[in-house]
């Protein structure tokens, strides 16, 4: 009898043993690998996420290597509108034979001090008067090359008082002309620090 109840003894000994030995396995080893398992998982989610992230990025700057010529010249374009240095005779030239080439008489050209734009740092304005005769269909053709893309500096008209011909004749017979009065703003961004921009009428 002593020896059967040894034997169910060491059989439920046996028995916990065996269970302790699975669950210090589960806990010990199993769980330390599905943790890291886990870490693996997420640590490849994010390396997921950062690859289509640079796809992207490369993607986009391959679009944008195809159009450099094209942003280059946008740029250049840009650097011509906005000069650094003002360029007011030749400015004044260019108003002149603009004119012209419409048949207007540009003339009364008065220029003023730089000031500097606010909220625009580093960028000034130059104020220009002028006044243009001619018919008002020639005046009109050098409003718009004033304002199209012809023109390739940045300018602002701020206004414009028109004076129609009247029905007299002017000097020599001639057909008296119509005016038009302009204020016109011309930008320049002289470079860092340099203060206003120098500004000449010669």
């Amino acid at each position: 009898m002593r020896t059967g109840h040894a034997d169910r003894l060491w059989l439920i000994l046996g028995f916990l043993a065996a269970g302790l030995l699975v669950a210090v396995t589960y806990f010990v080893v199993v769980s330390t690998t599905s943790a890291d398992t886990q870490e693996l998982a997420d640590q490849t989610a994010t390396a997921e996420t950062q690859r289509i992230k640079l796809l992207k990025e490369i993607t986009e700057l391959e679009k944008t290597k195809k159009i450099e010529k094209k942003l280059k010249a946008t740029r250049d374009a840009y650097r011509k509108a906005l000069p650094s240095t003002s360029g007011i005779p030749a400015f004044l030239r260019q108003l002149q034979t603009q004119g012209g080439d419409v048949g207007v008489d540009v003339n009364g050209l008065t220029v003023g001090a730089p000031e500097e734009i606010e909220g625009a740092e580093g960028v000034w304005s130059i104020k220009i008067q002028l006044a243009a005769e001619g018919s008002a269909e020639e005046l009109g053709d050098f409003l718009n090359q004033l304002q199209g893309s012809s023109q390739k500096r940045a300018v602002l008209i701020e206004s414009a008082t028109y004076s129609a011909a009247s029905d007299s004749e002017g000097e020599g017979g001639t057909a008296a002309k119509s005016q038009l009065d302009l204020s016109v703003q011309a930008f320049v961004a002289p470079p860092v620090g340099s203060g206003a921009p120098s500004v000449t009428t010669d």
